[in-house]
């Protein structure tokens, strides 16, 4: 069996040592001698085989062991490295230039060894920036485990060198068979002069040994700790295999020889055509090269590995149709999708991220999402020409669609609340009107503080009292419009007309205040005829409707008569994806873009709060660049902790978490949800930094393109991880 593992971003390597020592699965050969059905077979030794696969644009490892094995290694490598992937391949490589790895002396002698450090493999990667395009280096170890009792040969020949006495490689060279010659040849002289000095004298010779310079310094120091303690890990018969496909290969060749040799202690690699020496290395010695590259050298290099760490994506956030995007776990692919749970999915949604990072494809997604859900979306676009809407309307049914575009002057939008004025009728009692007039007169006072600025004055608590009696006197009336408030508070002709009607209303008592508050804006001559309105008590109002009719589409739209088919109530029980369209180019003015997009937003908080049914069908309000709209923002504040009530949700896009400034800290009480698209500015993560963890700042700073680290609710508690965007609708 094959495995190819991908290191997680966040791996480590401090368990690769007892992975190695647990894999050592060594058969004596009476356990590998099987009789079946009158025949005697010898089972071959198990091994394992790892491979490192270099190219110009990834770095692959590869695990190939005997299937027999295959719960055992799992184990073990879920062990070692708990969070990386394990994908099962059938690839075989095999290139045409090969050569071979061997220890330079005999075995006994260890390589450097520390684990601490990610030598040879930060070596080994190296080489990938000197490839070229179609270039691939293949290093491949195998590995057979030795008997447990190998130690005991290491030790002799560690007795054997604290005697002077260098144990050599079976296979010797010219240079070393002409110093056991001579060294042979003076053994025999001494021995002849110390057989005629004993026939002479009883005082022994003295006699000069011959050292092989070679070994000098190692006799002079002594042996490495490294070497000292080798015998006490499992042994591994150990073939290393370097091939490559470049015909460059002498240089790639010496290239990876010296890598390896970044292990040099008191033994080293040598690079030969094929080695016929058995090359026994310790658990130790393989774990450090069976290393996996860790955070650093991932960032560096291309290595293909897993930006997301061990997460269990929640059952809620699988099955569903609005899309978060893929993720990637234990070697599978695994659709993110927002939770199904109505009121869960009802909470705020803010995806993070710089121009072109993905937010307006990732919009469009949910959009078509969510109406896949039978979901009700309304998109409140004010930005430029409303690039946006016009991108969502082709992917959704036109049967489905409704657009209101207010700056199309032969389809004139009317400012007015027609959702709860055409509840009155006839026959609707006293209360039932007072109830509408008194949510409408909040509306419109909610508009008139939006205009706000230094040419507007001040907007007294008097003048909110003038505003309200007009609103009260207006909208018990059915199909009444914002521009019949404000001509009730400028003529006391149509004043006069809304007092009289309701005094006979049935709707308040012939003492009730606003009666009073509205006489009181009665101008009088000194014989007490009404002559016009004391419009310094409303001045502030006055200069704000003012403020409005400066806008020839806004001052079209005052006058406009309702139009009782633009419900968005309808709109959203039918699950309709509601297109409205302010565009920048028509309403350059920031503070008019802002009225509007704050009348659309108080128009559909009161229709979803006039919805009777118990189980309402959720509605989704898209908003881009907050900011922009800062009289909206406020409104959203207050009001946002009661949207899930009335299932109502919010998707924000933005480029700066502190462009929401006050309405930070209430969305944040909320349960938000966030999405945090791959090159947001680190001031966006460091608001975060506590909701991210265990993500850090740094994991958020190197996401891939077009991938987002995730902090989704999905029912008093968070999923953290990181996924892959949905890619664009097509």
């Amino acid at each position: 069996m094959k495995l190819q593992i991908i290191p997680d971003i966040n791996i480590d390597n401090t368990k690769v040592l007892g992975m190695i020592e647990n894999i050592h699965f060594y058969r004596p050969l009476l356990q590998r001698i099987q009789r079946m059905k009158g025949s005697i077979t010898i089972e071959k030794q198990y091994y394992f085989a790892y491979e490192i696969l270099i190219s110009k644009d990834n770095v692959s490892f590869y695990l190939i062991f005997d299937d027999k094995l295959k719960d055992n290694i799992e184990t073990e490598l879920n062990i070692c490295w708990k969070n990386a992937t394990y994908k099962p391949t059938k690839d075989v490589f095999c290139f045409q230039y090969i050569r071979e790895l061997e220890l330079a002396e005999h075995y006994f002698l260890s390589l450097k060894t520390d684990l601490r450090g990610e030598y040879p493999l930060s070596n080994i990667i190296e080489t990938q920036t000197i490839l070229r395009n179609d270039e691939k280096i293949l290093i491949r170890l195998e590995l057979h485990p030795v008997s447990y009792t190998w130690y005991r040969e290491v030790e002799e020949c560690i007795k054997d060198f604290e005697k002077g006495k260098m144990t050599l490689k079976s296979t010797l060279t010219p240079k070393e068979i002409g110093f056991k010659l001579a060294e042979a040849a003076l053994d025999v002289l001494y021995f002849a002069m110390d057989f005629v000095n004993d026939l002479i004298t009883d005082i022994p010779l003295q006699h000069e040994k011959i050292t092989n310079s070679k070994y000098s310094k190692l006799f002079r120091t002594g042996l490495s700790k490294d070497t000292k303690t080798k015998s006490k890990y499992n042994g591994y018969l150990t073939r290393i295999i370097v091939s490559t496909n470049s015909i460059r290969k002498e240089m790639l060749f010496r290239n990876i020889e010296k890598a390896f040799n970044s292990m040099a202690g008191d033994n080293k690699f040598i690079m030969v055509d094929k080695s016929n020496y058995d090359n026994i290395l310790c658990s130790k010695e393989i774990a450090q090269i069976m290393q996996m590259p860790t955070k650093h050298y991932q960032t560096i290099y291309k290595i293909n590995n897993i930006d997301n760490r061990e997460v269990d994506i929640p059952k809620e956030l699988q099955g569903g149709v609005i899309p978060v995007g893929t993720a990637e776990q234990k070697g599978k692919t695994i659709s993110v999708s927002w939770p199904q749970d109505k009121n869960i999915c009802a909470l705020p949604k803010i995806i993070i991220g710089p121009q072109n990072a993905g937010k307006s494809s990732y919009t469009e997604n949910f959009v078509v999402g969510t109406h896949k859900a039978g979901d009700a979306n309304i998109v409140l676009d004010y930005i430029q020409d409303c690039e946006l809407s016009k991108s969502i309307e082709k992917y959704i049914p036109a049967n489905d669609i409704k657009i209101i575009d207010i700056s199309d002057q032969t389809k004139l939008f009317a400012l007015a609340y027609t959702e709860a004025s055409k509840q009155i009728t006839e026959e609707s009692s006293a209360w039932d009107r007072l109830r509408i007039a008194n949510l409408l007169s909040s509306q419109v006072e909610y508009l008139i503080n939006s205009i706000t600025d230094e040419t507007t004055g001040e907007l007294t608590a008097p003048m909110l009292r003038y505003l309200y009696a007009a609103a009260m006197v207006v909208f018990i009336h059915p199909s009444k419009t914002i521009d019949a408030v404000f001509q009730t508070l400028r003529k006391w002709q149509v004043r006069n007309e809304y007092i009289r009607q309701a005094k006979y209303s049935g709707c308040f008592r012939d003492d009730d205040e606003i009666f009073y508050d509205l006489d009181e804006l009665h101008e009088r001559d000194k014989n007490g005829k009404i002559i016009g309105t004391r419009e310094s008590l409303i001045i502030g109002i006055l200069n704000r409707i003012t403020a409005l009719n400066k806008n020839i589409y806004v001052k079209a739209m005052l006058k406009a008569a309702p139009n009782n088919d633009i419900d968005f109530i309808k709109y959203i029980e039918e699950g309709k994806t509601v297109l409205v369209r302010i565009p920048q180019t028509v309403f350059p003015d920031v503070k008019i873009r802002d009225t509007l997009t704050t009348y659309f937003m108080s128009r559909i908080w009161l229709a979803v709060q006039l919805r009777k049914q118990k189980d309402n069908r959720l509605c989704h309000v898209i908003i881009d660049e907050v900011h922009q709209i800062p009289t909206c923002a406020n409104f959203i504040k207050n009001h946002i902790t009661e949207f899930r009530r009335h299932r109502l949700g919010t998707l924000f896009t933005v480029h700066y978490l502190k462009q929401f400034r006050s309405l930070m800290d209430a969305v944040k009480s909320v349960g938000t949800s966030y999405m945090l698209l791959a090159g947001t500015e680190k001031e966006n993560l460091k608001a975060l930094e506590e909701e991210l963890k265990p993500f850090t700042i740094e994991e958020g700073l190197n996401l891939k393109s077009f991938y987002s680290l995730n902090i989704i609710n999905y029912g008093n508690q968070y999923a953290k991880f990181i996924s892959k965007l949905p890619p664009p609708i097509k």
